[in-house]
C-alpha cells in the first residue's frame, strides 16, 4: 500500500480473479477498533490475521494492481461481509 508497505486487505472487487482485471479495490485491515460504523470486526476464524479480533476499515479503500496481492489468507463470513458492505455504503453516502 502507498505509504504503508505490505498490509493485509479485504478484496472488494467482484470477479477479482478475472484475467481481464488488472487492478482491484481493497479495504485495509487494522488492529485499531475505531468507530463501529466504519470499522468492522472480524474474528480469527476469518484467517486474515493472527489476532483474536481485527477490523476492516471501510474508510481506507484503495485500488491496487493485482500482481501486488501475494496470496489469499482467509475469507469473511457472510455476516461480516454484509456488515462491511453497510459500512462502505455509509462512508460513501450511498
Amino acid at each position: 500500500m502507498p505509504r504503508v508497505g505490505d498490509h493485509r486487505v479485504v478484496v472488494l472487487t467482484i470477479n477479482a480473479l478475472s484475467p481481464r482485471l488488472s487492478a482491484v479495490t481493497v479495504a485495509l485491515i487494522t488492529g485499531n477498533e475505531g468507530p463501529r460504523s466504519t470499522h468492522v470486526p472480524v474474528d480469527s476464524d476469518a484467517g486474515l490475521t493472527g489476532y483474536d479480533v481485527s477490523y476492516v476499515n471501510a474508510t481506507d479503500l484503495h485500488t491496487v494492481d493485482k500482481p501486488r496481492l501475494h496470496r489469499r489468507r482467509g475469507l469473511l463470513s457472510p455476516g461480516e461481509m454484509a456488515t462491511l458492505e453497510d459500512a462502505i455504503r455509509l462512508y460513501l453516502g450511498l
